[in-house]
């Protein structure tokens, strides 16, 4: 009986977490410390004694101990997650910013430094040029990078950035950009199109030089890059009075 439970429960947290009560939530979690046991009791005890999550989740082990059916694991259990919840909260606002071409050139730089392949990085940014998350893709040799698009496309439906930096290496030494790098810059474009993302820039690292950037160099304008889709009507029907071709 409480296997099915259980998996109605991850399912309901999976598809609908949102819409699940503090002590449904809290009864999820206990599964990791009452593999065994059902875990409904427990939660109400420790919301009742301690009246909110919040609440519970800054008390000691010791305090929670004292509950009716809280072992030692069990406690332990909600005081780790109590302790990566006030990690989190003291690092929020303070994570990497890239919110200029100085910045980036700055964070991208030490992460190509002396790569011999090729490795091309995606930057997703939030509000204010947050970083998100740096999606890295390698080549393997010190030629190319081939990156499926619907592979970014599945990164920007999972992370949902407001905009992105793409960044890759050239191992050889020289930042011009070649032709593949240029249609590799009209598709990455592309995707972000479909996605709803801005794409901020295309940049290109080597040992050794000042990196390329597609964005201060005009490059995108050159390649007719964010010029279409502004003003693009989409109209259907035929023309009127019978006429034809």
């Amino acid at each position: 009986m409480h296997e099915g439970h259980r998996e109605r429960m991850w399912d309901r947290l999976y598809f609908h977490g949102d819409s699940m009560s503090d002590h449904e939530l809290l009864e999820t979690l206990l599964f990791y410390a009452l593999p065994r046991v059902n875990t409904n009791p427990a939660a109400h005890a420790l919301l009742d004694s301690f009246g909110n999550l919040e609440r519970l989740f800054s008390a000691q082990p010791a305090e929670l101990e004292k509950v009716a059916g809280v072992g030692k694991k069990t406690a332990e259990l909600i005081y780790l997650v109590g302790q990566m919840m006030r990690r989190v909260r003291a690092r929020e606002g303070k994570g990497v910013r890239l919110k200029n071409s100085a910045e980036v050139r700055l964070f991208a730089a030490g992460r190509f430094l002396g790569k011999k392949e090729e490795v091309l990085e995606v930057y997703c940014l939030g509000t204010g040029g947050s970083l998100l998350c740096v999606k890295s893709f390698p080549g393997g040799d010190d030629k190319s990078v081939t990156l499926r698009s619907r592979t970014l496309s599945g990164v920007f439906a999972s992370v949902q950035p407001l905009s992105v930096i793409v960044a890759h290496n050239h191992p050889s030494g020289k930042c011009e950009p070649s032709d593949e790098d240029d249609e590799a810059a009209r598709e990455i474009y592309r995707v972000c199109l479909v996605n709803g993302v801005q794409l901020s820039d295309c940049m290109i690292f080597a040992d050794g030089q000042p990196p390329y950037s597609y964005f201060l160099s005009d490059r995108f304008s050159m390649l007719g890059i964010g010029q279409e889709g502004k003003e693009r009507t989409i109209s259907v029907g035929c023309k009127s009075g019978g006429e034809e071709e």
